[in-house]
């Protein structure tokens, strides 16, 4: 099942997130990852601006490449928040993920 259709340029990666972000999505979308020459670059941007739903596994996601492309010395950057998906980000100490206080 493919989720996501990144666009990869030389040194960076895009796509956008589905709308539901669940243990199924996020498992699906890790196994997608693990297919995209991520180790080779230096920055990330998310789309969430469709997403409705995301569980623990879908922001475990999120932290998890954030915490890849910074060990990189790369930079994750995440484009379209909706209200909904800041309050969840906030909710679980993430806020200054999205340049935000938690």
């Amino acid at each position: 099942m493919e989720f996501i259709q990144p666009e990869i340029a030389e040194n960076s990666l895009n796509f956008a997130l589905p709308p539901v972000m669940t243990i199924e999505t996020a498992e699906a979308l890790a196994a997608e990852l693990k297919q995209l020459p991520l180790a080779e670059k230096t920055s990330l941007t998310l789309d969430v601006s469709q997403v409705q739903n995301i569980t623990s596994p879908g922001l475990q996601l999120i932290v998890s490449l954030e915490k890849t492309i910074t060990a990189q010395g790369g930079r994750l950057t995440i484009t379209g928040e909706r209200d909904a998906f800041v309050c969840v980000f906030k909710d679980a100490g993430l806020g200054s993920m999205l340049g935000q206080s938690s």
